[in-house]
């Protein structure tokens, strides 16, 4: 296999503290990621080697299990804006996000209030209209309510859940009556949280092999015990699907009993 790139990923090293002082070698390849490439293949090298420590001694085997990223990656939130006016006041909150709720207050008296509600600052990529309620109250200076109304709902009363389209905006009319001081409406994004980010053993979309001399294991995602002493390990990756996809794996050089020995620093000899 040509090697068309080289660079070290050097390991994570944790020291444990027991009867007897061990060091521990435990490592991580770190986010790696696979093209959609037909037969891409993305190849590194590790070397296991006799512990520095006599009493821990040879490596017996290689400890090995591949992660891939799930589908659901991190997304920017779907939000909700939300503004007052009457005649030239303005009031407004912003970035309403999913799942949360928030409200602006406007003092203007009586009479007619306009609302209205926009996506501005949404992730475009998310094609799911956004849903959500909305809650008003015409207020007296003290507080208490004062006569309200509107097609949207009736006073203190959440509207029916309704929807809008990323990059869209829905307007509505809110009368209150004779001794209002201020319009408090309350908007609640009822959307679905967007997915974030998380990492699964194995879908299925990608595969690892370990080589270490005659000896050759493969993995969905299931831990791998390649035993072959003291001596460099091979990992083959690659997606039997040709997807793109992001990944990591953990690797340990073990004695017998299951004990770190020496884990060289992974070099990377082909990263497609």
């Amino acid at each position: 296999m040509k090697k068309i790139a080289r660079k070290i990923v050097l390991p994570f090293f944790a020291l444990l503290a027991g009867g007897l002082s061990q060091i521990v070698f435990s490592a991580d390849s770190g986010t790696q990621n696979l093209t959609a490439a037909i037969h891409a293949t993305d190849y590194f090298q590790i070397t296991c080697s006799k512990s520095d420590n006599v009493s821990i001694g040879d490596t017996d085997h290689l400890n090995f299990q591949i992660f891939e990223a799930s589908d659901t990656t991190p997304q920017a939130p779907q939000v909700l804006n939300l503004t007052l006016t009457k005649a030239t006041l303005t009031a407004s909150t912003s970035g309403i996000a999913a799942n949360t709720s928030n409200y602006a207050s406007l003092k203007g008296g009586n009479g007619a209030y306009k609302l209205s509600i926009d996506t501005v600052g949404t992730n475009l990529t998310l094609k799911k209209p956004q849903t959500y309620s909305l809650q008003y109250q015409c207020l007296n200076a003290s507080g208490g309510q004062t006569t309200g109304s509107s097609t949207l709902a009736k006073q203190n009363t959440p509207s029916p859940v309704k929807t809008l389209v990323n990059k869209g905006t829905v307007k509505y009319l809110i009368n209150c009556a004779k001794n209002t001081d201020n319009l408090k409406v309350t908007l609640s994004n009822k959307t679905t949280v967007a997915a974030t980010g998380s990492t699964v053993t194995s879908t299925g979309t990608l595969s690892a092999q370990v080589i270490s001399g005659n000896i050759a294991k493969n993995t969905i995602g299931s831990n791998l015990n390649v035993q072959n002493g003291n001596r460099v390990y091979e990992v083959l990756v690659s997606s039997p699907t040709n997807e793109i996809k992001n990944y990591n794996f953990n690797y340990s050089c073990l004695n017998a009993n299951n004990v770190e020995t020496k884990t060289s620093s992974l070099t990377v000899l082909q990263n497609q």
